[in-house]
């Protein structure tokens, strides 16, 4: 063998070496771009989807939870307070009532929680149904616990429960002649 023909043949394995090396790097690196992009987008949708969710679920019905516990709380305090202008409104057993009303719509409003008066997600209990399997095995305490209340939740009781506490205390504001500078 010549030393040209010796060298034509590392040549060859050398270029075919580099070749392959150049390829799969390419193959790698396009992979990776691949895997960030798609978890760049899945968290960009998972933000996205939070903010949104936030915005016109959580806080306006936050809110309307709130401002309805502080009215009561308020009126609680006041009804405590002996030199309180409700304390001067009525009678003790008025204030008893009063009271008694104002520590149930309390406990009422206490009960209340986001997931039970939200709108139903959808998407989510679609996500879930496809993941049931695992439930059915029993593997997943936390993922039977979340189907039984996807199953079981009585959203539309909870958010009429809203609506009633609303109009009681609205009523009890009117009977003690007081306004307040929002809407309940």
């Amino acid at each position: 063998m010549t030393t040209s023909q010796n060298d034509e043949i590392w040549s060859d394995r050398l270029d075919n070496h580099a070749e392959r090396s150049w390829n799969k790097m390419e193959d790698d690196f396009t992979n990776v771009g691949y895997r960030e992009g798609i978890t760049k987008g899945k968290e960009d949708a998972l933000q996205e989807g939070f903010d949104d969710g936030f915005a016109t679920v959580g806080v306006p019905l936050g809110r309307q939870i709130g401002i309805l516990r502080g009215v009561v709380a308020g009126l609680l305090v006041a009804s405590r307070t002996k030199d309180s202008p409700l304390s001067q409104l009525s009678t003790q057993r008025d204030l008893d009532t009063l009271r008694e009303r104002l520590e149930m719509l309390s406990r009422r409003l206490n009960s209340i929680r986001l997931k039970d008066i939200a709108p139903r997600d959808l998407q989510a209990e679609a996500h879930a149904r496809e993941h049931r399997d695992v439930e059915k095995e029993g593997t997943d305490d936390a993922l039977a616990e979340a189907f039984e209340e996807l199953s079981t939740t009585n959203q539309l009781d909870k958010s009429q429960e809203i609506g009633l506490i609303s109009n009681e205390l609205r009523g009890i504001l009117e009977s003690l002649k007081i306004k307040l500078p929002f809407q309940l």
